[in-house]
């Protein structure tokens, strides 16, 4: 569209150019010619006093139509002095046409040094002096209204002093003209504009459309919503296509063989493991009758617990997603419901009131199983340490799913709550476990870009809030 108009802002600047030049081609055949039979004797300008050249003259005024200015061209000349017209072509079958100057064209022009070859301009007429007789002639005031092209030629006289001869054509109807070519190069630019918006529309559905959709579906598996690229597509974007589903499931199987590695590391261990409890416990009995029983039977028995504690947190770290990661978002509720029903069985004994305030459209971006490991690590210590309420609910901030589980027991430190989160330290030194229930619980949310909070409960007891991604 630039270059369509730049295209016709050329063209009508050439195109004017032209027709201005044929006009002053024109003009310069009219001076010549004229001047050829003019002569000037005793201070006036005359046609040459001959029969025969006269013909010639009457005959090329009206041949150019010089006879009457308001068709739109004339020819006189004028004193430089005094401004006055001492010659017209109109003169030239009567001589006193000259005495009424209110019938001719004032110019300003301006002063060229004597020269035969003329000079060029393009003005508008000066106004006349009776303007009230203007407004009252409509035609006479279109004259002034409209621009010329004028040709001029300097003459200087000894003694009578300088003199212009002037030849001068209406050029309205090149602006007439031009006003065409200008509302057709609008109307082309219209339809080119058109064009090219239905051009672009086409490129962007045959062309564009299908890396649009490549981009939307790599954004789906981002946001977990998909696990491979499935549509097919045009053939330039096969070869990457393969290979991001090349390097997706590579990631998947890597993560899958690295918990396979750790199962059967586990269960290799678990047989020695075994036989060393079965055999401290027989020694822990025959311990028990023996006064003298050494005492690194219980240092034994310490490490072995370690070592089953070692090999649970390796279990429970293989099944951790990291964070670079395409998971799919998994909806909270169904999990919370199953944990709700389990806990309540598990603390059937305590009465408590469990709430739900948790809606449908609540997902977050986490495996299946590590979303059951975090909310069953940390609604189980709700669960324990709660006296009349746990209380779960949720809401969006931030492009992360907000998760507070509350209950009404004896919160958290006030000092460095944030120690908690630390493997193996407890608040409840006097309850079972092993201390590193809510640091997997930090070690799920922190490989999968989120944060976990301990904070006061609104029931004066504990908060701990999840920011979850979505």
């Amino acid at each position: 569209m630039v270059g369509i108009v730049m295209l016709g802002s050329m063209l009508h600047w050439f195109s004017y150019r032209y027709k201005i030049d044929q006009k002053q081609d024109e003009l310069t055949e009219i001076s010549y010619n004229v001047l050829g039979y003019l002569e000037f004797q005793d201070g006036k300008f005359s046609v040459v006093d001959d029969p025969e050249i006269k013909g010639k003259v009457e005959h090329m005024v009206d041949q150019y139509g010089l006879r009457d200015p308001g068709l739109g061209k004339f020819s006189y000349v004028i004193d430089s002095s005094t401004s006055e017209v001492v010659w017209s072509a109109t003169s030239t079958k009567n001589p006193n046409d000259v005495s009424n100057p209110d019938q001719f064209l004032y110019f300003d022009l301006d002063d060229h040094q004597s020269n035969f070859k003329p000079f060029f301009s393009q003005k508008k007429p000066r106004p006349p002096k009776d303007k009230k007789a203007l407004e009252s002639n409509p035609q006479r005031q279109q004259l002034y209204n409209q621009e010329y092209l004028l040709s001029a030629q300097n003459f200087y006289m000894k003694p009578y002093g300088s003199y212009q001869f002037i030849v001068g054509i209406s050029i309205a109807d090149v602006e007439k003209e031009m006003q065409a070519m200008r509302r057709s190069i609008a109307i082309l630019l219209f339809f080119s504009a058109v064009l090219v918006l239905i051009a672009q529309l086409a490129l962007s559905f045959w062309v564009v459309a299908p890396i649009k959709e490549f981009e939307d579906e790599v954004k789906s598996i981002e946001a977990g919503e998909k696990e491979t690229i499935g549509d097919q597509y045009p053939e330039e974007l096969i070869p990457i296509k393969n290979a991001l589903n090349g390097l997706l499931g590579y990631e998947k199987g890597q993560k899958q063989r690295y918990k396979d590695s750790l199962d059967d590391l586990a269960h290799s261990l678990k047989t020695p493991l075994a036989a060393m409890q079965n055999q401290l416990d027989q020694l822990n009995r025959e311990a028990s009758n023996n006064p003298n029983a050494p005492p690194g039977l219980k240092v034994l028995g310490i490490q072995i617990e370690r070592m089953h504690e070692i090999i649970a947190h390796q279990l429970r770290k293989a099944m951790v997603t990291n964070q670079g990661a395409m998971l799919m978002a998994q909806p909270v509720r169904p999990v919370l419901f199953r944990l709700r029903d389990t806990l309540q069985k598990v603390y059937r004994d305590k009465p408590f009131e469990f709430r739900l305030n948790v809606d449908e459209y609540a997902k977050c971006r986490m495996d299946a199983e590590d979303m059951m490991e975090l909310f069953g690590n940390l609604l189980n210590n709700a669960c324990r340490f709660c006296k009349d309420l746990v209380e779960i609910s949720a809401h969006h901030e931030n492009n992360m799913l907000v998760i507070d589980i509350d209950d009404d027991g004896m919160g958290f430190p006030t000092d460095n709550p944030a120690k908690l989160l630390q493997r193996g330290v407890r608040e409840d030194s006097k309850t079972d476990g092993q201390g590193i229930g809510l640091a997997v619980s930090t070690e799920i949310i922190s490989a999968i870009g989120g944060k976990i909070e301990l904070l006061v409960s609104p029931y004066v007891g504990a908060r701990v809030r999840l920011h979850l991604p979505i």
